[in-house]
């Protein structure tokens, strides 16, 4: 599969394949992109010069989707995934001045992987860990060694997020 480093890299080459005609090909790229058959499809019978196959918010959001497929997420770093992908749709509902698609580049950069911003958030909850009051242990049915567990707010997680996609390395 190709590795793009812009989304405008990807569009340049559905546009090169729904020029050509060759819708085949320009389904397999949208697919490789995570995105969906119908992406193409809807490109392809598009008459206007303005569309291309995706904007940088879909692009970012498809890399996320095969990002979470290859790390088999689950449960809460699921959760984190979907944190960004609502950042990814609420920006920059509170970074005015900043254009729309910055953070949705930074995370369609394929030097940027997800599994860091995973990996910055089990780091951060491991070290915040707490012990949970005994009588909760208890209640709960749980072993004693269960009175220790980590936690990542949102806050915490937004800005090792945004440290990672959108300035230094976290």
């Amino acid at each position: 599969m190709e590795k793009f480093k812009t989304v405008k890299e990807l569009n340049d080459k559905a546009t090169e394949l729904k020029n050509a005609g060759d819708l085949s090909e320009l389904i397999k790229l949208a697919e490789e992109s995570g995105l969906e058959k119908e992406d193409a499809e809807d490109y392809m019978d598009s008459d206007d010069p303005e569309d291309c196959l995706c904007n940088a918010t879909m692009a970012a959001i498809a890399k996320l989707k095969l990002e979470e497929q290859d790390l088999h997420l689950e449960s809460q770093l699921k959760d984190w995934k979907d944190f960004i992908v609502q950042m990814l749709t609420d920006y920059p509902v509170d970074h005015d001045g900043e254009d729309r698609d910055t953070l949705a580049n930074a995370v369609f950069n394929p030097d940027k992987k997800l599994l860091d911003v995973l990996a910055a958030g089990l780091k951060l909850s491991s070290e915040n860990r707490i012990e949970v009051d005994k009588r909760i242990i208890q209640a709960a049915r749980l072993p004693e060694s269960a009175a220790f567990i980590g936690m990542c707010g949102r806050d915490d997680l937004k800005k090792i997020i945004q440290d990672y996609y959108l300035g230094k390395q976290v």
